[in-house]
């Protein structure tokens, strides 16, 4: 399985002004810096709790119809990373000749309500197993809280600002600050 952004965010947590303001700058010679750090910030709390702040869409590419091992009501079922799944707009197979089949909806459970999102392939769906080996299955999605900040757990604006502080303080390479472990640990993502 790999995973790759197609469409990032249109806009980021915390905007260029609320990062000055809490850094107390008032001229423009740091925006571009401040801009960069935002994002940067943004990135390692989604990385860090596998989530995605804002809405964007993402493409899961998979080589087979495995699922997560469980068959249920609706068929095989899949677990949808980067929570919370907003939607699924497009699942695609790839015959042996790289011809691809775009497939209906109404072939596909999509179960949003749960964290990580799921999707189901329903029995009676016409799902073939994809003819190329590698790369198969192309499934994309679009995640995230919503299109504003305002949509955006309150805790992981907060983590991605003070993170802009410390990254502005001491650069990219700082290490995690304690207050912004523990805002993020509700949704810190456990790696075994």
């Amino acid at each position: 399985m790999s995973l790759s952004l197609v469409t990032p965010p249109a806009a980021e947590p915390i905007s260029l002004d609320q990062a000055k303001a809490r850094l107390r700058i008032s001229d423009t010679s740091q925006d571009a810096r401040l801009t960069h750090l935002i994002r940067s910030a943004r990135q390692r709390v989604e990385g860090d709790t596998g989530r995605a702040c804002l809405s964007q869409t993402w493409l899961e590419r998979r080589d087979a119809w495995d699922g997560d091992g469980r068959l249920c009501a609706f068929g095989t079922r899949f677990k949808l990373p980067k929570p919370p799944l907003i939607s699924i707009d497009a699942i695609t197979t790839y015959a042996a000749d790289d011809t691809p089949t775009n497939h209906d909806p109404a072939d596909f459970f999509i179960d949003t309500a749960s964290e990580p999102g799921r999707l189901a392939l329903r029995p009676n769906g016409h799902f073939p197993e994809p003819g190329r080996n590698i790369d198969g299955i192309e499934i994309r999605f679009t995640c995230g809280y919503g299109e504003t900040a305002e949509d955006v757990p309150g805790p992981l604006v907060e983590a991605i600002g003070q993170l802009v502080e410390a990254m502005f303080d001491g650069g990219l390479e700082v290490g995690m600050p304690a207050s912004v472990k523990a805002l993020l640990s509700p949704w810190w993502r456990i790696s075994l």
